[in-house]
């Protein structure tokens, strides 16, 4: 390295983390790290210093210092960044960069899956959820308005249809399985201490009870089936929603998807495609950066922790 290369950075700010990665001007990677949640919606500036802190720990993981921020050109995108003044605050940022490019966590998933491509999409499933895809570089989206109003097929939002399941379970209202059982002795058997833990909160913390269901399921529990093969449907809906549009290729992508693949409605297998890169690659690209080759082994045989690393 020499005191005058340049750098490319891509940021994933989701729900539950937000994630970094370094790479030099010809695509050898350099350095990653992680933070915590950076969410347009929580706030532009709380978003901001997040994602500052995660550049700055990802330079660290690279061996470097504050000192090449500004030879450092950074795409980042950032979960539920759709309200058009909140793009234009984060874009107004007084930022120490070399350059900043800025998306929603969509948009860079999109170009990463299908490695900076013009047409495709994606169906992200994680924490929370979103289909979006590019159709001759114009964007499509579907769903990824926030966890109160949409994010369909989530962890967070099956964890929610847990939550609710259980205490009609225990009040009498819905059948008790063993998944119910565990999830209200998780609060004393009380109602009003799982609505005390409710007021406070997150998706994340629902999105443990969707992992919960996915634990259950295994062991073939019926309200657990009944739950995952809701979420299946959701997700179906999602993609032919994004075919309908258009977009016949749709890469999964997110830390539940590879739960919810084995839901999904018949019809729609054939709409799905590999991934080729994550998020934090798109990112890069979005930045200007390079990708290096796939792996050849890597196009053939998608393994789950490859195929759906995006948190």
């Amino acid at each position: 390295m020499t005191g005058t290369d340049t750098f490319f950075m891509g940021i994933d700010g989701g729900g539950t983390n937000c994630r970094g990665r370094l790479r030099d001007h010809e695509g050898a990677l350099l350095g990653e790290a992680i933070c915590g949640p950076a969410l347009a919606r929580k706030g532009i500036l709380a978003a901001q210093e997040q994602v500052a802190n995660v550049a700055r720990k990802t330079l660290q993981a690279a061996g470097f210092g504050e000192e090449v921020l500004d030879r450092t050109h950074v795409g980042i995108g950032l979960a539920e960044l759709h309200i058009s003044t909140d793009k234009e605050a984060f874009r107004n940022w007084v930022h120490p960069f070399a350059s900043l490019s800025v998306s929603c966590d969509a948009h860079i998933a999109c170009l990463g899956g299908h490695a900076g491509a013009q047409d495709g999409g994606i169906l992200i499933l994680g924490t929370g959820s979103c289909g979006y895809g590019l159709i001759r570089g114009q964007s499509v989206n579907v769903g990824g308005w926030g966890f109160e109003l949409s994010d369909m097929a989530s962890s967070a939002q099956i964890g929610v249809l847990a939550m609710r399941y259980a205490l009609a379970a225990l009040d009498g209202i819905y059948e008790v399985s063993p998944m119910t059982d565990h999830i209200m002795a998780l609060f004393g058997d009380s109602q009003e201490e799982m609505v005390l833990w409710a007021n406070k909160a997150t998706p994340p913390d629902y999105a443990t009870y969707g992992h919960l269901v996915v634990e259950f399921a295994e062991k073939e529990d019926p309200v657990a089936i009944k739950l995952m093969t809701q979420c299946g449907n959701f997700a179906s809906l999602m993609l032919r929603a994004l075919a309908w549009r258009g977009i016949n290729e749709i890469a999964l992508m997110g830390s539940f998807a590879e739960f919810v693949e084995p839901w999904l409605e018949a019809d729609v297998s054939a709409l799905i495609v590999p991934r080729k890169y994550d998020a934090r690659d798109g990112a890069i690209l979005m930045a200007g950066g390079t990708l290096p080759p796939l792996d050849p082994a890597f196009e053939q045989d998608m393994g789950h922790k490859e195929r759906f690393g995006h948190g």
